[in-house]
């Protein structure tokens, strides 16, 4: 009995030991190694390395794909797509292979993450990002939630649904303030920092650059602590944006200075070209255009963007500073390389989604349209049935008894119910598949809308760039150098006139606020360059959606009014009202110029224009006028929402 028993406690100790070795073998145990990975420069590749190296000679499993991970960043990074592609699967085979896949489960998401996001590929991005969230919150760490929100965030920004992102930056910031680990959270105010000064470029809320500040200072300390440049110079380049926005430009330039001082000092590559390019629009808006010139030069020569969209982007906004800074030369062979890159990458991509997506409805409405047919047909054929049945029961049950007759209508009673909710559930289904082609129409209307813009609006640029590099060549005749002038002038105003039809082609241009906020800046801008008092009020009561055509009848409207009063009334001040009441939509333009009289009203075609206008849109539009002032009103009820 001893012999045996102590036979059993042998076999229990090899059996522990097994398992504690298994259990020790998933957890990289190397001393700080997190705290090296989290501070380390992904571009330095001495850096990265060093930290690769010591990972592999672990020879711990979970130390290895650690290393793998740090190798993928790199190569992101890098942009070096083979690398990235070779050390991807290498990835995949050890996570496929691992005997720790629970462990290892929240890393492996996170490093698709950010080799989806390398890739542009959005569709793989949503489905691990989400992935990694759901672990990381499974997981319960403060940091892997963090990391896994910052991804969501990105993924929302680059599908253009910043809106969305709002919900995500919040619940971030609390898990970041909720942190006492200073090491962790150096990079993680900074990201804020830079979502709360984007958020601001949206909605000009001064209050989330005092909140941008607050966080990038709290960046700033940790990164001076272990010496990150690279996060200093980031700190610096937030710190620059929310003095520029606050209109301090003197600060905005030594902030970017301090940027560029730390941006030098980070090892490995580095790309300052967008801190010398925020340098040259702080001096144009200084007034100091030749100091803005040089630093767009600057920006260019800098520039180390890897992809052809980094590089398009930084010739569009040096083509804006250098004709804002008088070198339209410059300027024209900027745009000229920018639209060269666009028409290469951005336009023949739209048209192939136009495209597919036009295939796509068409297939879809004929599908429904055969499904619709098929469920019809099944329809008739079940009533065909149901009637049949009903009317043999009946004469049965007519024969049988009459009294059971109170019976045989609780009966028929209860198969309509089911036929009704049957007939009931099948519409809920059609109503559905009406929303989601309205969606996909909608898309295709965005879609018209930028491509429109893009095509149209560059070109009319064009011209108005070309004309103006002519008019200055043109020295001494004056004739010819007023037809050039006509020429920029119609463009300018054709221009204008495609932003009235672009914005009233996007879904957003339906609504009342975004028709208050394109009606007030219109006014705010146009009255601002002819020293004219330009006041704006509105009550609105809830943001209803308009019905079809009204924004672009409305917008023609009031640009006429204000047109009007800019040529006619000689008048100092102007004021636009909104009103919306129970669905009655009221505007009115006001002047205090000199008026006109009611015979001048009914020989003006302008003003019938502006009545017909009304009048299509099923609104009523009044004309007041006296010594004292012009009044136009508009009343019109809104009838569906």
């Amino acid at each position: 009995m001893l012999k045996l028993f102590l036979r059993i406690l042998l076999l229990i100790l090899v059996c522990s030991s097994s398992f504690l070795n298994a259990q020790n073998n998933c957890k990289c145990e190397l001393k700080n190694i997190d705290n090296e990975i989290y501070l380390l420069n992904a571009r330095d590749s001495s850096q990265v390395f060093d930290i690769v190296h010591k990972l592999e000679a672990s020879k711990n499993e979970v130390c290895k794909f650690k290393s793998l991970g740090l190798q993928l960043a790199y190569y992101n990074t890098k942009l070096n797509l083979k690398s990235s592609d070779e050390t991807f699967n290498k990835l995949n085979d050890a996570f496929n292979s691992s005997t720790c896949k629970n462990e290892l489960k929240y890393s492996y998401y996170h490093f698709l993450s950010e080799y989806y996001t390398a890739k542009n590929d959005f569709n793989k991005l949503s489905e691990f990002a989400f992935k990694e969230l759901k672990e990381a919150e499974k997981r319960n760490n403060v940091h892997e939630k963090i990391e896994a929100i910052k991804s969501i965030v990105f993924l929302f920004t680059r599908l253009k649904e910043s809106d969305r992102n709002w919900e995500y930056i919040k619940k971030a910031e609390k898990l970041i303030i909720a942190s006492n680990d200073s090491i962790h959270t150096i990079r993680d105010y900074r990201w804020l920092a830079f979502q709360y000064e984007n958020k601001y470029t949206r909605t000009n809320r001064k209050t989330l650059l005092d909140s941008a500040l607050i966080f990038v200072k709290r960046a700033k300390i940790g990164a001076k602590k272990y010496n990150l440049n690279d996060e200093l110079a980031l700190s610096y380049r937030v710190l620059e944006a929310c003095s520029y926005h606050k209109g301090e430009y003197n600060n905005a330039l030594k902030y970017i200075d301090s940027a560029i001082f730390y941006g030098k000092r980070i090892k490995g590559e580095k790309n300052l070209g967008s801190f010398y390019l925020s340098k040259a629009w702080d001096y144009i808006d200084l007034n100091q255009k030749k100091n803005a010139i040089t630093y767009a030069d600057s920006a260019i020569y800098y520039d180390n963007s890897k992809d052809i969209a980094g590089n398009m982007m930084m010739f569009s906004e040096v083509s804006q500073i250098y004709e804002e800074g008088g070198d339209l030369k410059k300027a024209f062979n900027s745009f000229k390389k920018y639209t060269a890159m666009k028409d290469t990458i951005l336009k023949r991509d739209r048209i192939k989604i136009v495209n597919e997506l036009e295939t796509k409805y068409k297939t879809e409405l004929k599908d429904a349209q055969i499904k619709n047919l098929n469920q019809q047909q099944k329809i008739n054929e079940l009533t065909i049935k149901n009637k049949e049945v009903q009317f043999n029961r009946l004469f049965i049950l007519f024969i049988v008894a009459v009294s059971l007759l109170t019976f045989v209508l609780f009966i028929m009673k209860m198969r309509e119910l089911r036929k009704t909710k049957a007939q009931n559930k099948s519409l809920q289904n059609a109503i559905e598949k009406q929303h989601q082609l309205e969606s996909e129409l909608t898309e295709v209307r965005e879609n018209i809308a930028q491509d429109f813009h893009d095509d149209l609006g560059n070109r009319l640029a064009r011209i108005s760039l070309i004309s103006n590099i002519v008019n200055n060549e043109l020295k001494n005749d004056e004739k010819l150098k007023e037809k050039v002038k006509q020429i920029t002038d119609d463009s300018n105003e054709l221009y204008m006139g495609t932003r009235d039809f672009i914005f009233s082609l996007k879904q957003n241009s339906d609504y009342v606020d975004e028709l208050v906020t394109y009606l007030s800046d219109f006014g705010e801008d146009f009255f601002s360059k002819n020293q004219i008092q330009f006041k704006v009020s509105r009550q609105i009561d809830e943001n209803l959606k308009l019905p079809y055509y009204w924004s672009r009848q409305l917008i023609f409207i009031f640009k006429e009014a204000m047109t009007n009063a800019f040529k006619h009334s000689k008048g100092k001040n102007v004021e636009l009202d909104f009103v919306l009441n129970q669905k009655t939509l009221k505007i009115s333009f006001s002047d205090d110029g000199n008026g006109f009289d009611a015979e001048q009203l009914k020989s003006t075609n302008g003003l019938k224009n502006m009545k017909t206008r009304a009048k299509k849109i099923g609104g009523e539009l009044q004309f007041v006028s006296d010594k004292n002032g012009t009044s136009i009103i508009f009343n019109g009820i809104i009838k569906h929402s």
